[in-house]
């Protein structure tokens, strides 16, 4: 008995050190929290959110929301008249009918919203086009809640950016906008606007592409910052606190954000409001010609290297073109030297130069390259 109870309390003995080793094993693999035993990860090494509240402090004075009244009446005089149901009648009785029945009346003012910011301390305020397009009034709403009547200096459609003006009693708080081509791809963002009219939002996100849109005028920088109905006219910054883009559009199947935002850019819009502060409108360059992309096809018809430029379709007469001698046909490749790559290239190029300035013209015809010079002229405001 004395050897068997020996060996049993020698088999107890290891198994509880068995026990101990196992449970010392399985332990080491569990978190900080349940192995006792085991160290928590230093919180240095922890990777870090940085923090974006100096810069919206620094530049949230500055932007604005916009309030728009348009004139009522814009909808069809029938939709107004709300007559009530003929089953209501039936179900409720002519008294029910006579009580409820075409109370809807005329038409009330319809309202809007957005948002903006200043460029000046003297009030001069950005908006997106569409923001403010047909509106009856239009109201800025400070940071501070004050809210000023705001008068139209200018507007461009083609951009969808409108000036603003406002009186305030003390200069307003501004921001600047970043440099030429400032915003690269993979540059951090933070918009800020007025998204639902809830008033002051931030969100933040990246300049995921460049040069998106199909308009003559288009370049814009696309963003996933979310924006959403309300951001429109509201600024994108760079992690500088300066504006690289002013939001204009989404892509959205329901409205709301997906991630596709676009923005125009700082450059576009710079010189956009440069042009409607001192004229009104935009004064872009206008040659009168009609153009088309350089398909493969056309260019192995006509003998290029390669599938560039922008083909004349049609010359509108008494244009600088016609006067320039370019004809049907004609391909061109470049703008005081400058390559043009399609034809929202060589519209933005011709934009660009002034009413009255040459222009000289590289083009292909007939197989060989010519220069002809343009005098550019101003084009026609849009509607």
């Amino acid at each position: 008995m004395s050897t068997l109870s020996s060996i049993r309390r020698r088999m107890a003995a290891g198994a509880a050190v068995l026990a101990l080793g196992l449970a010392a094993a399985v332990g080491a693999g569990l978190p900080g929290s349940l192995a006792a035993d085991t160290p928590a990860p230093p919180a240095a090494q922890a990777p870090a959110m940085p923090s974006f509240a100096d810069l919206i402090e620094a530049v949230s004075p500055a932007v604005v929301s916009i309030e728009v009244v348009h004139a009522a009446g814009l909808l069809p005089a029938a939709a107004h008249r709300h007559p009530l149901p003929e089953r209501f009648k039936r179900f409720f009785g002519e008294d029910f009918a006579k009580r409820f029945g075409d109370r809807r009346g005329p038409p009330a003012p319809r309202g809007g919203a957005g948002s903006g910011f200043v460029v000046d301390a003297a009030g001069y305020v950005v908006t997106a086009d569409h923001v403010i397009a047909g509106a009856e009034t239009v109201t800025v709403i400070l940071d501070d809640g004050a809210r000023l009547e705001a008068a139209l200096v200018g507007r461009d459609p083609r951009t969808d950016i409108a000036l603003l003006k406002v009186e305030a009693d003390a200069p307003l708080p501004a921001v600047r906008f970043a440099a030429a081509d400032a915003a690269r791809v993979g540059d951090g963002v933070v918009a800020v606007g007025n998204p639902f009219g809830l008033g002051k939002t931030a969100t933040f996100g990246i300049v995921s592409a460049r040069g998106r849109g199909t308009g003559p005028y288009d370049d814009h920088l696309q963003i996933d910052a979310p924006i959403n109905r309300g951001n429109s006219g509201g600024p994108s910054f760079n992690l500088r606190g300066e504006v690289v883009g002013v939001n204009t559009a989404i892509v959205s199947p329901t409205g709301g954000n997906v991630g596709i935002g676009f923005a125009v850019p700082a450059a576009t819009a710079r010189a956009v409001i440069d042009d409607l502060r001192e004229h009104g409108r935009v004064m872009r360059g206008w040659l009168g010609v009609h153009i088309q992309d350089v398909t493969e096809d056309i260019a192995d018809g006509l003998g290029l290297a390669r599938a560039e430029g922008a083909i004349v379709t049609r010359v509108q007469p008494e244009s600088p073109a016609a006067a320039a001698g370019i004809v049907p046909g004609d391909v061109i490749v470049a703008v005081d030297r400058e390559a043009v790559a399609d034809p929202r290239a060589l519209a933005r190029a011709i934009a660009a130069i002034a009413a009255g300035a040459p222009a000289r013209l590289t083009l292909r015809r007939d197989g060989r390259s010519l220069d002809l010079t343009a005098t550019i002229a101003h084009a026609a405001a849009p509607a």
